[in-house]
């Protein structure tokens, strides 16, 4: 049975990246897609262990895996925590301010103003929006 792209990309996403399989990249990366809630810096190096990589290589790490689309970085309360990427097209999420569950709104209507700007010769154009706000369950 032949594989399609999206099972290629989920059988090897660091490879389909462009970016070497490393077991630090490997147990971040897997950490990451096993979590429904971001998880900062601090929470990854303590699952992942010292064993596999030190603080300076998990925040290299995840800088790596952001620039290569793998993951989302988001900040909340001045704090910088990390979700994965779970689709194979740019989209956006919710993150609740107090219990930090996330909503995939599956859709960035910014896309037509990067289109507007590579008409004006812009060339690698990137985005980030981040939307916050109080879950159903915070707000009651």
């Amino acid at each position: 049975m032949p594989h399609t792209r999206s099972a290629r990309k989920k059988a090897n996403p660091l490879r389909q990246a462009g970016l070497k399989s490393t077991p630090g990249r490997r147990a971040v990366l897997s950490l990451i897609e096993k979590t429904n809630t971001p998880l900062s810096p601090d929470q990854i190096y303590a699952k992942v262990g010292s064993a596999t990589c030190d603080r300076a290589t998990v925040y290299r790490i995840l800088e790596s895996l952001d620039e290569a689309g793998l993951l989302q970085r988001v900040s909340l309360r001045g704090k910088t925590f990390y979700l994965p990427e779970q689709s194979d097209h740019h989209h956006h999420h919710i993150v609740c301010r107090e219990c930090h569950s996330t909503v995939c709104l599956d859709q960035c209507l910014i896309s037509p103003l990067e289109k507007k700007a590579r008409q004006h010769g812009f060339h690698d154009i990137r985005h980030s929006l981040q939307l916050t706000g109080l879950c159903a369950k915070c707000a009651s």
